[in-house]
């Protein structure tokens, strides 16, 4: 990608959804001039006041395709179906889309300067062995969703003459703005954590990581041609991945293991009742991925060849996305249920041999007075803590005390303190926003910014 980010227009397909979303807010971020193409029908929730430009295709409109790409410099192809009421779907819109937007890339001779197709982790199928699968492994895709991703990556292959090509197979994805994940988030949070057997394993990225990996991607010369899976940390347990959402929301879950049996036998069974109350949590054609031991993938070769590395570990990533679940009011927490029954109600506690305000229905206070740190702690004393806020991934300084504010004097003792332990060329934040009644503030190295806005 020889032009410069803001010389460069790239059209992303699905930048409505989830992932896309992200995608889109990594591509402003870098400068770059973004087109999103959605369906007439689409939600555009996630794309409300972003600087990009939209265009109304289907992967099944060859004529409004060829409109789409015209005079692109860059190809991001994240539009797909991960549930279908069959097999054709799966293949109509997941392998014969893409070669339809390939076939209108080629059509266009623009001098397309790359491809990227956000594939799946399915097309290479489930791990076979304790070795995590890697891009050399033959692929075994075993569902026909996994198939036809398989089928969409061979269609991309006819044309590694015409425009260079890169693909990125990622696993389970979750973040903010992610469903999927959600119910569970919400089992945990009212006292269950459900396994499906025992000891399975999964690689899981955080979705700001698989952004950032996809524009890297489409930048890096080394990427043409290749394929890459995007697991930037190590797979982990379902057991571990429920205990970690268990410690981000101070919850305390019974565990309740489901056989693999009656999964097989009795989902197939109830799945038409739960559609009639609801949202069944996959569909009966997932099955067998979800029986799979272990979904695990190695993210080496992006590491060792493009100099991938991720930025959201699983404490961090699910902090953040159990904090925006909870900001969207999607789940509670204990601690919210407790303020929604009994409203906030300050006592006073004795802390470090000090008699201070406390609120048990406040987070900050948890973690200031009850050791509730999740992330490596910087600094304690008497009046402040200081730990890596999982929102923002910046230091941020509570006060130990349950008020709204800090006085001048305790402004200018933590900017000391902050210039002491990080350099005195940060911007301290503060401004209250997610949590108005506990004075705190963020130390950052820019001033606050909106998730999709050029950082300088």
């Amino acid at each position: 990608m020889p032009r410069r980010p803001e010389d460069t227009t790239v059209l992303l397909t699905g930048a409505n959804g989830f992932v896309g979303s992200h995608i889109t807010d990594a591509l402003l971020r870098n400068g770059y001039r973004v087109r999103t193409m959605v369906r007439v029908t689409s939600n555009r929730q996630w794309l409300e006041r972003k600087p990009v430009e939209v265009v109304y295709a289907s992967l099944d409109e060859p004529e409004r395709l060829r409109k789409a790409v015209e005079g692109v410099d860059a190809i991001i192809h994240n539009a797909g179906v991960v549930a279908a009421p069959g097999k054709y779907h799966y293949y109509r819109h997941n392998a014969d889309g893409t070669r339809l937007l390939a076939e209108a890339a080629h059509d266009a001779a623009s001098g397309l300067q790359r491809f990227v197709y956000v594939s799946s982790e399915a097309a290479g199928g489930p791990t076979h062995n304790s070795r995590p699968r890697r891009e050399s492994d033959p692929p075994q895709p075993i569902t026909d969703y996994g198939q036809s991703k398989l089928v969409a990556e061979g269609h991309l292959q006819r044309f590694q003459d015409n425009f260079p090509i890169t693909i990125v197979r990622p696993p389970a994805i979750y973040g903010p703005r992610d469903t999927a994940w959600l119910p569970l988030f919400q089992l945990i949070s009212n006292g269950w954590l459900p396994l499906i057997g025992r000891h399975r394993q999964l690689s899981l990225t955080h979705a700001q990581d698989l952004a950032r990996q996809v524009v890297l991607q489409m930048e890096h010369p080394d990427a043409v041609g290749e394929i890459f899976y995007a697991a930037p940390y190590d797979p982990v347990s379902y057991e571990d991945f429920g205990h970690t959402i268990s410690k981000v929301l101070s919850a305390r879950p019974k565990l309740v293991t489901v056989p693999d049996e009656l999964i097989r036998v009795g989902y197939p069974l109830v799945h038409p009742l739960i559609k009639l109350f609801g949202k069944p949590p996959f569909q009966k054609d997932k099955l067998p991925d979800v029986l799979a031991p272990r979904w695990t993938i190695s993210g080496e070769k992006a590491r060792n060849r493009l100099g991938f590395e991720g930025k959201m570990p699983l404490l961090a990533g699910v902090g953040q996305t159990a904090e925006w679940y909870r900001w969207k009011k999607w789940i509670e927490s204990p601690r919210d249920r407790l303020k929604k029954k009994r409203g906030s109600h300050t006592r006073k506690r004795k802390v470090d041999g000090q008699v201070r305000a406390y609120d048990p229905t406040c987070d900050l206070c948890a973690l200031a007075m009850d050791g509730e740190v999740k992330t490596p702690l910087h600094y304690e004393d008497d009046e402040f803590v200081i730990v890596d806020c999982l929102i923002c991934r910046v230091p941020m300084a509570v006060l130990k005390e349950h008020r709204s504010s800090f006085t001048d004097d305790e402004k200018q003792r933590l900017l000391k303190i902050f210039a002491d332990l990080f350099g005195d060329k940060h911007h301290p934040d503060f401004e209250q926003r997610r949590i108005p009644e506990h004075a705190h503030v963020h130390y950052r190295t820019t001033p606050h910014l909106l998730p999709w806005q050029k950082r300088v």
